[in-house]
Formats: structure tokens, sequence, C-alpha cells
């Protein structure tokens, strides 16, 4: 069966373009074509298209996504998406995508990932990978958790991260804690190894990239406020955040992230660009392959 990919070289441009930006952004693997032809042309274009720039990364749970910015290229083909284990070393070939954007759905939690992207045209010319450092360590996260008033609810008021359980607010394993008194609703570190730091109002978890280096709380409660994400430093050197969407009542109701890594503050790490090394061994896709590349 001939990929989607090779045979809009085919097609008038007007064609061409309305398959590849008209149908939305899913992703697509790029396959070898053994029947692929130049479309009759005794010259065929050698010439690859520009690299993509601009990538950068959203961790998710068990998933990263990927953004870049868009290549301009008049018989641009798509993307090719690599991952490897370190900036340098092997970086295989894991998708292409017709889009600007890409989401590693086999990233595993904990795990530091290395990415880099490639943009094809409809030769089969390949650009060089890109040059931003782009690295991800995806983690858990909860949503629509509830937490009760400690005072009231012993059971039900404290939080443990590593376990994504619901414990006693003097629970040994209790990260933190809710609760109230006369003056309001607090968050609560729940022991003095563990800090806590408001990082301000959120509409989701994905709008904090990392645990800050600064603005930890010099006391254990800090007043609880619908919107905010609260950062958490636990005991156990691990990083994770509170998103409050809602409190009634003695009830709180939260979204969550934990980074299983320990000690790595990445909770959704977009990672300044840098200029990479050119020392990196890839395994090319299976379109650069068959062209040769």
């Amino acid at each position: 069966m001939k990929s989607k990919l090779m045979t809009i070289a085919c097609f008038p441009l007007w064609i061409a373009a309305l398959l590849l930006f008209g149908g939305g952004c899913d992703t697509y693997i790029v396959r070898d074509d053994p029947y692929y032809q130049d479309c009759g042309g005794s010259y065929p274009d050698r010439t690859p298209p520009p690299i993509p720039r601009g990538v950068h990364s959203v961790t998710g749970d068990n998933r990263v996504y990927l953004y870049w910015e868009p290549v301009y290229s008049y018989d641009l083909s798509g993307y090719a998406v690599y991952r490897g284990y370190s900036e340098t070393g092997y970086y295989d070939y894991i998708g292409s995508s017709y889009c600007a954007g890409f989401t590693d759905y086999t990233a595993q939690n904990g795990q530091t990932y290395y990415y880099a992207i490639s943009s094809i045209d409809a030769y089969g010319n390949e650009s060089g990978l890109s040059v931003d450092l782009i690295y991800d360590t995806p983690r858990p996260e909860g949503h629509s958790w509830f937490l009760w008033a400690s005072e009231t609810y012993y059971y039900d008021g404290g939080y443990d991260f590593s376990e994504s359980a619901i414990v006693p607010w003097d629970h040994p394993a209790c990260d933190v804690f809710f609760g109230h008194d006369a003056y309001g609703y607090y968050l609560c570190a729940a022991n003095s190894y563990t800090d806590i730091l408001d990082w301000g109002y959120a509409t989701s978890l994905s709008e904090i990239d990392a645990a800050p280096e600064s603005g930890w709380s010099s006391t254990a409660d800090l007043a609880a406020t619908v919107g905010h994400i609260y950062v958490i430093w636990t005991a156990d050197n691990h990083f994770a955040t509170i998103h409050i969407t809602d409190i009634s009542g003695e009830r709180l109701r939260f979204d969550w992230s934990y980074q299983t890594a320990v000690g790595n503050p990445e909770l959704r790490p977009s990672p300044e660009t840098a200029q990479r090394r050119e020392n990196r061994k890839v395994t090319r896709g299976p379109l650069a392959a068959s062209k040769g590349e």
C-alpha cells in the first residue's frame, strides 16, 4: 500500500497542501514505499527541507507532548521524531507527524528522555536534527481528588504522594494535609522535613515547569486558595504539586502531580534552549533509509 506521505508528491500543489494541512494534527508513521518514483522528473530533488526549530515539551502521565515551529517548504511531507536516553549517543526513530506536534505515548514515568526532530520532503530528503536541547521526565498525575478537614475527618485529611493515597493527617507517610480554623482554610506540610510554597494562580497543572529553587514557606501551613498551585518538596526528596480546584465546606477538591524520579524538580519541563553536540548516532526512520540517507 502506498504511503500518503510519499504519494502526495505526484498531486498538484493545492491538492497536496489540502491533504497535508487540512486534516488536523493526527500522527502518522512514515513508511517505506517500494513503488515510489519521482513523478517522471529527470532531475529529482536532493535538497532537504529546513531543520525544525523551537522544539519544546510538555510532560504528561506516561507520555510526553512535543511541539515545534512549523517548517515552511513547498514540498514538505512531514516530520520524523527521534528519542534517546542521554544528550549524546544513540537517538532512535520513534514516529512521525504531518503537523508540528507529536505525542510520545511510549514514555514511562520517572525515565528521562531526550528528543530531536527532523523534517522530510516529498522526495524523501531529510533535514538534520533539531538543535534545541529537549529532555523530559514523565510523571503520574491525578484529577478531582478530595481531602476533608482534618479537624473533623481524622482519616481523610492527609495525602501521601508516593502511594497516591488519602491518609490520616498524622500518618508517617503523609506529605500534606487540609484543615481550617477561625481564620480560614489552610494546606499544611505534614512534617518538619517537608517544604511547601504557593506558586500562585493557574488554570491547570501543566502551567508550572519545574519546582522553583527559592520561595519556600518559612511556616508549615499556607492559606488554601481555589485556583492556586502548591509545590511540595517531600521529606524523601521528591517534588509534587497540588492544584486546588474547589473548596466547599469542609471538603477540598484538587488535582495533583508527582515526580517519581528522586531529586528531579521537573514537573512539566520545557528546558532552556541549548546547542546540541554533534556526536549523536541516529537510527533513521524508514522513509529516509529507503532513499539511501
